[in-house]
């Protein structure tokens, strides 16, 4: 008999998932950089209507003006997907989230529960540690979980006027 072996989206979890049913604020907006991620912090670009762009600041605190939500309606790169291929495209509807709990992976430094979480100032990816080099401390996206480099770990972004 044939031994299956099924190994697609058998993880924990996965950037810019929900991780649960609770309570939270979503929206669509349009995407007007480009190609972006799941998981991935945002802010506001009044260059066009609903307009997203990955959150760039050059120095001090980074108020996150939502996250990029996980859809698996999206195309894979990679066939069969490894789960970790798909993006938005520019001009393209992105599923927001401004206030709940989502998984984020960890890159630069390691994450503290209860700490501000950090995003790197060009290609909206978050860290733990402190603000250094690249990564700005956020003022709304709190990690929920510790997790090292490379995990993927419960964070929660909270609703910031923008």
């Amino acid at each position: 008999m044939t031994i299956q072996a099924f190994n697609i989206y058998t993880a924990n979890g996965y950037e810019g998932e929900l991780v649960d049913s609770g309570p939270r604020v979503t929206q669509t907006g349009v995407l007007t950089s480009s190609k972006v991620g799941f998981g991935k912090a945002l802010g506001r670009d009044n260059s066009v209507e609903r307009g997203v762009a990955i959150a760039t600041h050059s120095s001090g605190s980074i108020p996150v003006f939502a996250i990029t939500q996980r859809e698996y309606n999206h195309e894979a790169s990679l066939r069969p997907s490894t789960g970790t291929d798909f993006f938005y495209k520019k001009t393209e509807s992105v599923s927001l989230i401004r206030d709940g709990y989502l998984r984020l992976k960890v890159t630069g430094a390691a994450a503290v529960a209860g700490a501000l979480a950090l995003v790197h100032k060009t290609d909206g990816t978050f860290s733990g540690g402190s603000a250094t080099g690249d990564f700005l401390a956020t003022t709304n996206v709190v990690w929920e979980e510790s997790g090292q480099v490379g995990d993927i770990i419960k964070a929660r972004i909270i609703l910031v006027a923008g």
